[in-house]
């Protein structure tokens, strides 16, 4: 699941290597043609725990790249590295969670940067100039910040531009952030990164990105979209939203975080199965970070094989992944619950004679090992093509499969039990529930 891991680490490396804007804005000193500064208050990172994104790395992304000057915080969080955030649920929500955490950190960095520079509209030069030796694509060439109303201020930034050929208003910006201030104090607005844009970007990597915010009296919300484009073989878009309850008890449901892949075909292709996976998450916590996960993954292919020329076979699988974790991100209670498999064929797997050591098992050794019915993998158990195998997995994942951890504990009955009891899916990776149709043009109309 590396790749999955390096889509997303990357969006994020992209969008902070845009904070290098830095080096490249007027000083304080030379005022804000936009009216003044912007109020302390303006702030979009929600105080997610630890226990939701990871932890912070102890240095930024890179020199130069921290975060907003009243925190001095990197934009960076460990929960993006997970080799492989599909390992539980847990994982799963450090990954997604850690990405929100990063990108509100970036807005805050630019709502500080649009504190302290011309609030005129006139796109300026940065320090990146694209005829000079140190040139960095990932950098902007050219920015500007505006005032659109009294309430209401946007900041564009540009790549790749000469500055004998500066960008016009006319062109689409790479990196584009508006926010509009209501009467009340509520705050909204929006992100929007054409990753596409930058220097150095893998296929994989997402093409678009755009953070719509939300943020009252009772509730801050951030709602992530992700696009991919047709060079990621397996995805083509990822939504995580995450929503901090104000009103809530301290030690209930404060944060609410659900994640959804629309998948284009299977993490690991497997020859015979078409089926397309679906993987949706949802994610609890309290103020202090303890906290409940559920993913629930259908379709999902498991090739099996276990040595060379031994292979148990392709299956076809429904699980549910239920973790409950502490504030210092030790499991409560893991529960693997596989509820449908099915076999399709390929397996190898002598009927006798395996070792355990070296690693070469036969049948007879994994019914033994998993506690299988004595003639499972014979009497249709398991045994012909499309043939129910619900035991065998289970029984895999109950263990711990592949490095996994085995399901462990038990369920406390408190108040997490039913907050994950009562989960609620995203239904669609689109803003619009129907396609990409404009979701990534650089505006925001309040």
């Amino acid at each position: 699941m590396k790749h999955f891991s390096h889509s997303l680490s990357a969006g994020l490396g992209l969008a902070a290597a845009a904070l290098l804007l830095l080096s490249g804005c007027d000083s304080a000193g030379d005022g804000d043609d936009g009216g003044g500064e912007t109020p302390p208050a303006l702030r979009l990172s929600m105080d997610l725990p630890d226990s939701l994104t990871g932890g912070r790395p102890l240095a930024a992304l890179s020199a130069g790249r921290a975060g907003p000057a009243a925190t001095g915080e990197p934009c960076a969080f460990n929960g993006a590295d997970e080799d492989d955030p599909l390992r539980n649920g847990y994982e799963m929500t450090k990954f997604m969670v850690s990405a929100v955490a990063a990108w509100t950190c970036i807005g805050d960095t630019l709502i500080d940067i649009a504190a302290v520079v011309p609030n005129d509209g006139v796109i300026r030069e940065s320090d990146n100039d694209l005829s000079a030796p140190g040139y960095d694509p990932d950098d902007p060439t050219h920015y500007s910040v505006s005032e659109d109303s009294p309430t209401q201020t946007t900041i564009r930034m540009y790549y790749g531009f000469e500055r004998s050929a500066p960008p016009s208003a006319a062109d689409d910006p790479g990196f584009f952030i508006s926010w509009h201030r209501e009467a009340n104090g509520d705050l909204r607005g929006r992100l929007v990164i054409a990753a596409a844009d930058f220097g150095d970007r893998d296929p994989d990597d997402p093409s678009m990105m755009r953070m719509d915010f939300t943020y009252t009296d009772a509730q801050q919300s951030a709602d992530v979209f992700l696009r991919f484009d047709d060079g990621n073989e397996w995805a083509e878009g990822f939504r995580i939203e995450v929503t901090r309850d104000l009103t809530a008890s301290p030690l209930g449901q404060v944060f609410t975080a659900r994640g959804l892949v629309a998948m284009k075909s299977q993490f690991a292709p497997v020859p015979g199965i078409s089926e397309q996976p679906d993987l949706r998450m949802y994610t609890v916590s309290d103020r202090i970070g303890e906290g409940a996960a559920i993913a629930m993954m259908t379709d999902l292919a498991l090739p099996l094989e276990l040595a060379p020329g031994n292979h148990l076979g392709d299956y076809l699988f429904d699980k549910t992944d239920r973790y409950f974790f502490d504030d210092d991100q030790s499991w409560d209670y893991v529960n693997k619950a596989v509820s449908a498999a099915e076999y399709r064929g390929n397996r190898t797997t002598p009927a006798s004679g395996g070792t355990w050591e070296p690693f070469d098992p036969s049948l007879d050794l994994i019914v033994a090992a998993l506690m299988l019915d004595a003639d499972y993998f014979a009497n249709g158990k398991c045994e012909s093509l499309n043939e129910d195998c619900t035991a065998l997995l289970a029984a895999i994942f109950d263990d711990g499969f592949a490095d996994q951890e085995p399901n462990q504990g038990s369920d406390p009955g408190d108040w997490r039990s039913n907050a994950i009891a009562g989960a609620t899916y995203l239904p669609s990776v689109y803003p619009n529930g129907i396609n990409w149709q404009g979701a990534f043009e650089p505006v925001f109309t309040p």
